[in-house]
């Protein structure tokens, strides 16, 4: 959704297209490899960028969720994550919101979801799930940036 979908993604939620967007954001190509995304941190290490994500290189990281909430077409537009039990319980009503929304004809839903991938990481779960609190949060802050 932040990469080669965004254009679609952009103009479906612009048209209020009666959709759900579910977006997991890990900050990496976590399913090919591990490369750098368009959401990956400053500084995050990745296989293509062992050295860390350069701003002056390879642009700031994409914040495509804020951008589609300020579209006029999306009705609600959460960023929820899956660390613990009380988050999973939070990204679930979320979700059930989204395609409650979509059914009643409300526009788009999007529902971010920030998570780890401590395999594309090179780290254990454990400390998979504590970088993520500790530097993807500060970015990515969980919470609903839209709710109409």
């Amino acid at each position: 959704m932040s990469a080669i979908g965004t254009a679609e993604s952009i103009h479906a939620a612009n048209r209020g297209e009666n959709i759900v967007m579910v977006f997991v954001n890990n900050a990496i190509y976590g399913m090919t490899g591990g490369q750098m995304a368009p959401t990956t941190l400053e500084g995050q290490k990745t296989a293509t960028t062992p050295y860390g994500r350069r701003i002056d290189l390879n642009g700031h990281p994409l914040e495509i969720t804020n951008l589609m909430a300020i579209l006029d077409g999306t009705c609600y537009v959460t960023r929820q994550s899956v660390h613990t039990p009380a988050n999973v319980r939070k990204t679930k009503a979320a979700l059930k919101k989204a395609f409650e929304n979509a059914m009643a004809k409300k526009g788009t839903s999007v529902v971010e979801v920030v998570s780890t991938c401590n395999t594309g990481w090179k780290m254990s779960p454990e400390k998979a799930n504590q970088w993520m609190v500790e530097n993807m949060f500060a970015k990515y802050p969980l919470g609903d940036l839209k709710n109409e």
